[in-house]
């Protein structure tokens, strides 16, 4: 349907109201929006299936930064059209392909660990200095692109499976240990987990949270790469850990999971995820809303290439997952004069959308 209701302003149009905002890259303009509630109480109906008023996007709705901001640990620190090498909170390096769309490890280095059943003595766990994560909080919210009135939503990094592959070297080195030594990755994991929710408690002393978005790949584009009763009885329980603990707080979770993770979806909804972000072109989003939309959200990319490609989207995202609720946006920075559109478009046919439906 074609909604024209709300108008769609013109990228940086004369009179234009727009502001500055902080992206994992570097801060854009985008356009501000005059809204009929506050994002915050738009934002609660979304996470409650309440008949928001608009789709929201991590970069109008939201302060969104990455964790390693927040804490001055190692983490992502790179321009995204450049090839690049990093180390991370763990000490495992890593590298960025631009034309892969992400990190790999990086080939022929010795892994953090060679037997995951000496964790115990040779992971060191990474320094959770008050100081250091208060000053760091403190620095961001004093930026000009922190805007108060929005909410507070940070991306806290790799979950279980994605952390034990990372430090044995691989995925093959992982799969391996899981099915040797299951006893002791899955105490690995459940410290991790440990580990995490006394960071989480670290950032949230100074950054008052919204959301976290917690990423824990569990399979290809063909299919997971380990089944349901791997998922039962070794991950499914560490990762409850946190979980659990985040939720008690109140704090929303957006679950990052690459893969074609059709049979794992159920395990998100019972861990308590609140948005899934998905890869759409291994995952029939359409269908997972159909049967688990009154219990799950999605979280779903606006990719800047093409003014119309970005507006289609939008359009689709709404039409397909909008239904009661449930589906926000990331868009990760891009051309300005693309993603104002996109915005723009996003905005207005989902306000209208809303009204209808």
């Amino acid at each position: 349907m074609n909604y024209t209701k709300y108008e769609r302003v013109p990228y940086m149009a004369p009179g234009a109201k727009f502001e500055q905002v902080s992206t994992s890259i570097v801060p854009i303009n985008v356009p501000v929006f005059d809204y009929p509630i506050s994002p915050r109480e738009n934002f609660r109906r979304v996470l409650k299936h309440e008949n928001p008023m608009w789709v929201p996007t991590a970069v109008t709705d939201f302060n969104y930064v990455m964790g390693g901001e927040l804490t001055g640990l190692p983490d992502l620190r790179f321009d995204f059209e450049e090839r690049c090498d990093w180390t991370d909170l763990f000490g495992c390096v890593w590298e960025w392909l631009p034309d892969a769309g992400g990190s790999m490890l990086k080939p022929n280095q010795k892994p953090v660990l060679e037997d995951i059943t000496e964790w115990e003595k040779k992971i060191v766990w990474p320094d959770l200095s008050e100081d250091r994560i208060k000053a760091c909080c403190e620095k961001f919210m004093s930026q000009p692109y922190y805007h108060p009135e929005k909410l507070n939503y940070y991306d806290f990094g790799q979950g279980c499976t994605e952390r034990l592959v990372a430090v044995l070297g691989g995925y093959t080195e992982a799969m391996l240990a899981f099915a040797e030594e299951p006893e002791a990755c899955r105490e690995f994991m459940a410290e991790l987990s440990r580990f995490h929710c006394r960071m989480f408690d670290a950032i949230s002393k100074y950054f008052p949270t919204d959301m976290i978005m917690y990423h824990d790949d569990w399979g290809t584009e063909r299919d997971t790469f380990f089944g349901e009763k791997m998922m039962e009885e070794m991950v499914y329980g560490p990762s409850e850990i946190f979980f659990k603990h985040v939720k008690e707080t109140g704090v929303a979770i957006d679950f990052h999971t690459c893969g074609n993770i059709k049979r794992f979806v159920k395990y998100a909804v019972e861990l308590g995820a609140d948005f899934l972000q998905l890869q759409t072109r291994c995952n029939d989003v359409k269908a997972y809303k159909e049967q688990y939309g009154d219990k799950i959200g999605f979280d779903v990319y606006l990719l800047p290439t093409t003014v119309e490609d970005i507006k289609t989207d939008a359009r689709n995202y709404v039409d397909e997952l909008g239904k009661n609720g449930g589906l926000f946006s990331t868009i990760f920075g891009g051309d300005e004069t693309i993603l104002w559109p996109g915005l723009q478009e996003l905005y207005a046919y989902s306000r209208e959308y809303y009204e209808n439906n």
